[in-house]
């Protein structure tokens, strides 16, 4: 067994060793309070939000063990979880189970099995486990899943820590990227927010990003083609309410990027939802990816390059951020505000985790006006490329300047494929 996860976790495959959603049942924990206790060492104070880890890929120890390994930007330290065994029943279950990361949220990630369309939470520190309802509860699922009846979920977050009876699960699912809810300790199906399918319209909407805000109990989502803003109201677990919906004009490029694009391919964009509680605030980060760097910065001559069925593309050149604008919403209001020269002072966590914006004190020890980034999950990877999971960086909002994070470059020749891809996650001893 030990032998079947190293050779999937090398070849880009998030699988986990004995992390069943068979085995376990809605809410039902396998604890261990006692050692999330002794590895929760922060420093810091308990009223103070504890800064995300950076999540790095798991290393394996002799006979087998895996270990959860995270970077602890605060202190600037590795934490490292070893996973805790299973005994050889539920190890019999669990033989090929096999699953991906497809969020984190309050201190727990989100992993999807493909094989069974299983998913469920899972704490690190505590190696607890919870079961969520699977895909099929859906409505109509032949219509959410593939012929051959797999299931997808690009996206998963929490309204709050899954111990709290009121906690709601959110994600962005199936081919056409649409939303659905429940209470991971109370729910035995997911509930679709909105018009699942889009039936009557000539080009769908999929959903690109979610956010939720605990101070307003509200689920913000925005959507393209074309780009709309919505605010649903989850109070009532049978029928989601709409709060509010408005379509916004598309933004122009910042005219800061405009002379480093004069001579040089459009880049892809790549759009997160932010929602910083401490300033009643939602934030619209507009990510820019160029899809093919060459070792120059230079993306002009680059154009895809297909070599046939057999050899596929030239992945030669990796993808790569090269810049950030943030914008700030007002509901009602056309075109969203370009945020000029800082972030008042926020700390901006962004990638395929719940995106976190923190207000910054001595004790963090990090750099406010920055946006931390890791990989997101736009940018389909072939499974022979060379790259991807490698996204990762900070970028300074004033200076507008991108510097490494951890160990992993940003120069064209050290770049490497990374999986799975390393990802922000808030530490929790629940």
């Amino acid at each position: 067994m030990a032998s079947l996860v190293k050779r999937c976790w090398a070849t880009g495959s998030s699988l986990l060793r004995r992390i069943s959603a068979g085995s376990v049942g809605p809410c039902q924990h396998f604890a261990d309070r006692q050692l999330g206790a002794q590895m929760m060492t922060t420093g810091v104070d308990s009223r103070i939000m504890s800064p995300p880890w950076l999540m790095l890929p798991p290393v394996f120890e002799e006979g087998g063990d895996m270990v959860y390994k995270f970077y602890n930007l605060s202190e600037d330290k590795e934490e490292s979880f070893r996973k805790k065994r299973s005994n050889k029943s539920e190890e019999e279950e669990t033989a090929d189970d096999d699953a991906e990361f497809v969020g984190s949220s309050h201190g727990w990630l989100a992993l999807f099995n493909q094989r069974n369309n299983h998913l469920f939470l899972y704490n690190p520190i505590t190696n607890r486990h919870i079961k969520l309802p699977p895909i099929k509860t859906l409505p109509d699922p032949e219509i959410n899943l593939s012929p051959d009846g797999r299931g997808s979920v690009s996206k998963l977050i929490l309204s709050s820590s899954p111990d709290d009876d009121e906690c709601i699960a959110m994600m962005i699912f199936g081919p056409n990227r649409r939303l659905a809810f429940c209470h991971p300790c109370r729910s035995t199906e997911w509930t679709p927010i909105g018009v699942l399918y889009d039936f009557d319209t000539m080009v769908p909407r999929p959903y690109l990003d979610i956010a939720y805000s605990s101070t307003q109990k509200l689920l913000f989502c925005n959507t393209t083609n074309p780009l709309y803003l919505e605010c649903w109201d989850l109070a009532n677990s049978l029928s989601p309410r709409i709060h509010s919906s408005f379509r916004f004009r598309w933004m122009d490029y910042s005219k800061r990027l405009t002379v480093w694009t004069r001579t040089r391919s459009r880049p892809l964009s790549v759009l997160n939802l932010v929602y910083a509680e401490e300033y009643n605030q939602l934030f619209l980060v507009r990510r820019y990816v160029m899809e093919r760097m060459g070792p120059d910065g230079n993306q002009s001559s680059l154009d895809p390059i297909y070599f046939g069925k057999y050899r596929g593309w030239d992945n030669r050149f990796p993808y790569q951020t090269i810049w950030f604008d943030a914008y700030k919403f007002e509901f009602g209001v056309e075109k969203p505000q370009l945020v000029e020269g800082s972030l008042d002072g926020l700390a901006m966590f962004v990638g395929i985790n719940h995106s976190i914006a923190m207000p910054l004190t001595p004790e963090l020890k990090l750099s406010p006006n920055c946006i931390y980034y890791t990989d997101s999950n736009r940018i389909l990877i072939p499974p022979s490329s060379l790259y991807g999971g490698h996204d990762i960086g900070i970028f300074d909002y004033t200076n507008m300047t991108i510097s490494p994070c951890y160990n992993f470059p940003l120069d064209f020749e050290s770049i490497k494929r990374i999986m799975p891809a390393p990802m922000w996650f808030t530490p929790s001893h629940h």
